[in-house]
């Protein structure tokens, strides 16, 4: 594995049950946007899987719990089944929309 990755600093790891030849057997993305396959940092140039492109966006917004105490809110509210828009935030060059079923 490499040398830089740190205890903690997962965010996303996806390990596959069965191993077949043209898949990784492991897919990790660190909070600071690092891709690693196979515990290998990932390089499209020299990657062995042809077939595999990833591409990790950087945002600088964190959560401060905001849509967590809404969702508890609404939760108290809702009816079982009903669908509440937690949030919607539009921009100019994408739309994101928060929607929780109770």
């Amino acid at each position: 594995m490499a040398d830089n990755m740190k205890k903690g600093n997962e965010w996303i790891k996806i390990k596959l049950n069965r191993h077949r030849e043209e898949l990784p057997k492991e897919l990790r993305i660190d909070l600071d946007g690092s891709v690693y396959i196979d515990g290998e940092l990932y390089d499209e140039s020299k990657s062995k899987y042809k077939n595999i492109s990833v591409d990790v966006e950087h945002h600088n917004r964190l959560s401060t719990g905001e849509e967590t105490q809404r969702i508890i809110e609404e939760s108290k509210k809702a009816k079982k089944g009903e669908m509440v828009t937690i949030k919607e935030e539009i921009g100019p060059d994408r739309k994101e929309i928060t929607t929780v079923k109770f």
